[in-house]
C-alpha cells in the first residue's frame, strides 16, 4: 500500500508540476481576460451602431452663430445656412473612393471648405464643410479637375463628425497654407485662418450641385472583427489547458508503468 500511495503521489506531482502548471495558469487567465475584453469592445461598437441609426432617423439640428460642443452635434444629422470662402478651400489628398460600383477605388481629394454661418455680425463663426470627393489626376496631382463652388447664402444639410478623417502622413508634418494637404485639424485651422470655428466638420450630403461625389460609405461598426479576435483568445485559453493536461499525463505514464511492474515492492510480509 505504501508503494502505490507513493507512486499515485508521484504522479500527481509530476502532472501538476509547479511550472509548467504555473505558466499554463497565466496564459489561460490572461487569455480568458483579453477575450472578455474584445467581447465588450464589440458591444460597444454595437451600442455605437445603433446610436448612429437612431440619430439618422432624428430631426437634423440647425447650426448657427452659437456655439455648439462636439459631444452635442456628434454624428446628428445638421442643417445649416451661410456662404462659402473658396478661397480657403483646402484638398485632402490620399483619399480613395469605390463609387457606386464599389468594385474598384479611384484616388481623389476630399474638398473642404469653409462656410460663414449666416446671422452674424462682424467677422461671424464659420463650419468646416467636407462637401465631397473629387478625382485626382493619376500624372500630375497639382493639376486639379474642375468644380464649382456655390456663390452667395447656400442651405447645406449633413452629418456632424469629428474631423475629416486621417491618413498617415510622410514628410513635413506642417502643411499651414498648402492647398493640397494630407491632414487638417479644426482648431489649427481656426487658428490659421484667424477665425471661429465650430469644432466638428460637416459630411455634407445635401445642397447645390457642384460636381462632387457625396456617396459616403455607411460606418463600419467593426464589432464583429472583435468577435473574432474573442474567439481566438478563448480558443489559446482551451488550446492552453489541452496541452497542460495531455503534457501532465505524459509526465505521469512512466511512474505508473513503473509501480506496476513491480506490484509486491513495499508490501509487508
Amino acid at each position: 500500500m505504501t508503494s502505490r500511495s507513493t507512486s499515485h503521489f508521484t504522479s500527481l506531482s509530476s502532472w501538476f508540476a509547479p511550472v509548467p502548471t504555473l505558466a499554463a495558469l497565466t496564459v489561460t487567465i490572461a487569455a480568458c481576460l483579453l477575450g472578455n475584453w474584445q467581447l465588450n469592445r464589440g458591444q460597444e461598437k454595437r451600442a455605437r451602431a445603433a446610436q448612429l441609426e437612431r440619430l439618422a432617423q432624428a430631426e437634423p439640428l440647425t447650426v448657427n452663430q452659437a456655439e455648439l460642443s462636439l459631444e452635442r452635434v456628434l454624428y446628428h444629422r445638421v442643417k445649416v445656412r451661410g456662404a462659402f470662402e473658396p478661397d480657403k478651400t483646402i484638398l485632402l489628398d490620399n483619399r480613395p473612393h469605390a463609387g457606386a460600383a464599389r468594385a474598384e477605388n479611384r484616388a481623389g481629394f476630399h474638398v473642404l471648405t469653409p462656410l460663414r454661418i449666416a446671422g452674424g455680425s462682424g467677422a461671424g463663426r464659420y463650419v468646416l464643410v467636407n462637401r465631397g470627393w473629387l478625382p485626382r489626376d493619376a500624372q500630375d496631382r497639382t493639376r486639379i479637375a474642375p468644380f464649382d463652388t456655390p456663390t452667395g447664402e447656400q442651405e447645406l444639410s449633413g452629418v456632424a463628425v469629428a474631423s475629416a478623417g486621417h491618413v498617415f502622413a510622410l514628410g513635413d508634418a506642417d502643411e499651414a497654407g498648402r492647398k493640397i494637404r494630407q491632414n487638417v485639424e479644426v482648431d489649427a485651422l481656426a487658428r490659421e485662418w484667424h477665425v471661429t470655428l465650430q469644432p466638428f466638420v460637416i459630411q455634407q450630403t445635401g445642397g447645390p450641385q457642384d460636381g462632387l461625389a457625396r456617396d459616403w460609405p455607411a460606418p463600419d461598426s467593426g464589432a464583429e472583427r472583435h468577435d473574432g479576435y474573442a474567439f481566438q483568445w478563448f480558443a489559446l485559453a482551451a488550446l492552453t489547458v489541452a496541452f497542460w493536461g495531455v503534457a501532465g499525463y505524459r509526465r505521469g505514464r512512466p511512474n505508473e508503468a513503473q509501480a506496476r511492474q513491480d506490484p509486491q515492492e513495499g508490501t509487508p510480509d
